[in-house]
C-alpha cells in the first residue's frame, strides 16, 4: 500500500514537473525575441539581422520617392517593387508608378475643367452643365493614357536575395493638357460653355502651338532622311 502511494505521489511529481517545464517553454516563447519575426522564417535565432536588413532598406529611401519633384512643365510619380527578377522587379515597380501617374493625371485635368466652367460663368447656373462636367471628368479618367510618360530615375538595391527597385516617371504637361482639350472639345455643350474662358484659350493656343511645333520637327527629321514630306 505504501509502495502504491509511493508510486502515486512520483506519479504527480513527474506531471507537475512536465506541466511546469510546459508553463516555462510558453513563457520562454511568449518572452521570446522572435515575436516580431514572420512566422515563415526559421525561429531558431535572434531577429537582430532582420531589423538591420528593414532598417537598412528604409534608409536606402531615394528623396525623391519621398517628395516628388515639382514642376510646371511635366508630372512625375514613383512606385517600389521587390522580385528575385531583377526586369520584373522594374516592370512592377513602374506599373505601380504609373497607376499612380494616371490618377495624378486625371485628378488635375478634373479640376482644371471645373476652374474654366467657373472662370467662363457659375457652374452651378444648370443642371445640364453641371452634368457636363462629371460626364467629361469621367471620360479623362477612364481613358487617361500615359504612354507618353518617359523614365527619370531609377534605383535598385539588393534585399536579401532579391531586388528592390525605385523607378521615377515623367509625364510632360504638354500631353496631358492634350487630354483634357480633346475630351472637352467632344462635349460640345461643355466646350460652348467654356471657350470664352481666357484660361482655356490659352491653353488650347498652347497645345495648338505645340502640335505645330511637333509637326514641323517631324519635317525637320524626314526632309534631313530625305522621305515624303509631312502635310
Amino acid at each position: 500500500m505504501n509502495k502504491m502511494k509511493l508510486l502515486g505521489s512520483v506519479a504527480i511529481i513527474a506531471t507537475v514537473g512536465v506541466l511546469g517545464a510546459c508553463s516555462k517553454d510558453q513563457l520562454s516563447v511568449e518572452n521570446s525575441p522572435y515575436d516580431n519575426c514572420p512566422t515563415h522564417l526559421p525561429q531558431t535565432g535572434p531577429c537582430e539581422e532582420l531589423k538591420e536588413v528593414v532598417e537598412k532598406n528604409a534608409n536606402s529611401v531615394p528623396e525623391w520617392m519621398l517628395e516628388l519633384p515639382n514642376e510646371d512643365e511635366a508630372f512625375y510619380s514613383a512606385g517600389t517593387a521587390v522580385s528575385r527578377d531583377m526586369q520584373l522587379a522594374i516592370d512592377k515597380a513602374n506599373l505601380a508608378a504609373k497607376r499612380t501617374l494616371a490618377d495624378r493625371i486625371g485628378g488635375e485635368l478634373s479640376s482644371q475643367i471645373k476652374e474654366f466652367v467657373i472662370e467662363s460663368g457659375d457652374m452651378y447656373e444648370g443642371d445640364i452643365i453641371t452634368l457636363d462636367v462629371e460626364r467629361t471628368t469621367k471620360n479623362i479618367m477612364a481613358q487617361i493614357n500615359v504612354a507618353g510618360y518617359k523614365p527619370s530615375k531609377l534605383e535598385i538595391y539588393p534585399l536579401g536575395t532579391m531586388y528592390r527597385v525605385y523607378a521615377l516617371l515623367e509625364y510632360p504637361i504638354g500631353g496631358a493638357n492634350d487630354i483634357l482639350i480633346q475630351q472637352i472639345r467632344k462635349n460640345r455643350a461643355l466646350y460652348a460653355h467654356v471657350r470664352s474662358s481666357v484660361a482655356f484659350n490659352e491653353l488650347e493656343d498652347e497645345v495648338n502651338a505645340k502640335r505645330e511645333r511637333d509637326v514641323e520637327d517631324a519635317r525637320v527629321i524626314i526632309d534631313s532622311a530625305g522621305g515624303p514630306s509631312v502635310e
